[in-house]
């Protein structure tokens, strides 16, 4: 009795780890691609931002 309840305990801690590791890693793949995608939102706008200081000087 005591080693089907332990058994199936085993294999309901198992299920539950490896669902919490996958909410985990799904989390942790859109973050970093929020991150990235943030990261470039902004290289790419300090870039044209650079860019449009030169046109302006060259203008000058």
């Amino acid at each position: 009795m005591f080693c089907i309840f332990f058994n199936k305990f085993l294999s309901f801690f198992k299920f539950s780890c490896s669902f919490f590791l996958f909410l985990f890693f799904l989390f942790f793949k859109f973050s970093c691609s929020l991150f990235l995608f943030l990261f470039l939102l902004f290289f790419n706008f300090f870039l044209s931002f650079d860019r449009f200081f030169f046109i302006i000087y060259s203008f000058l």
